[in-house]
């Protein structure tokens, strides 16, 4: 399965349409989706505002993007720590759904975007809380880990795994104004009660299959670690664990 496919999977196990009520969203709107992959959310925002920017850095995405596109879409392959978002201003809405838990710094990142934001705007945020450990037996051999892997990820800046914990008080640390939060946001994939369907269960097998990290911190352990991931997604014992969460806030 290669990167895009899998992402087209997950598209049908997201309840977008679900994070779009909480939004104040206006016909006028300009938005800014931050991490757009291969433009799923994009593509939601662009049949009812003015215009939808997304940016990604993976190339592949954004020729996906650019192959699909609408009149009102616009596509840049950039990370987001390089942007000038004032020279894509009017910004009115911000959209980033798991994508700045990639960042060493997503504080900087919220104040810049705050900076770029017209008054009244509104900007989206949508992450996981960990997500592997969160979707494991608690009993589970391997748990504590997991965890530790999560936890050394944060430290040596490659990604935080426990980052929709923390999106409530970065916005309001820069500013923002509280309006919707969701903080156990139901996820066919990623936070869910009983046991998962199949084709899921692919998707989970392709996104370890890619976490060398995790390998590289047990490699002996490695092959045990992801049959135990697997089997807790399968078993009947699973529940929601808050790994998906969701905030919603306007700049005053």
């Amino acid at each position: 399965m290669d990167i895009i496919e899998e992402y087209q999977r997950q598209q049908s196990w997201r309840n977008w349409e679900k994070y779009l009520e909480a939004i104040p969203l206006d016909a006028n709107n300009r938005v800014l989706d931050l991490g757009c992959s291969i433009g799923g959310v994009s593509n939601l925002f662009a049949q009812r505002v003015a215009s939808v920017t997304g940016i990604d850095s993976n190339s592949d995405f954004i020729n996906y993007c650019n192959a699909n596109k609408q009149p009102n879409q616009n596509f840049i392959c950039s990370d987001f720590a390089t942007i000038n978002y004032r020279e894509l201003s009017p910004i009115t809405g911000v959209w980033a759904s798991f994508s700045l838990s990639y960042l060493k710094n997503p504080a900087e990142i919220l104040v810049s975007l705050y900076d770029a934001l017209e008054p009244g705007g509104w900007i989206a945020l949508a992450d996981v809380s960990c997500f592997i450990s969160g979707n494991m037996l608690l009993d589970s051999k391997h748990y504590q880990r997991v965890r530790d892997f999560e936890i050394e990820s944060l430290k040596l800046g490659l990604y935080d795994f426990d980052f929709g914990s923390k999106m409530e008080s970065l916005l309001k640390q820069v500013g923002f104004n509280i309006i919707y939060v969701n903080n156990n946001v139901t996820d066919a994939e990623l936070n869910f009660d009983g046991s998962c369907e199949h084709q899921i269960l692919l998707n989970w097998k392709a996104r370890l299959e890619r976490m060398q990290g995790l390998k590289n911190r047990y490699p002996a352990q490695y092959p045990e670690i992801c049959n135990e991931i697997i089997g807790s997604l399968e078993s009947s014992k699973h529940c929601k664990g808050n790994n998906v969460r969701f905030v919603v806030a306007t700049k005053t």
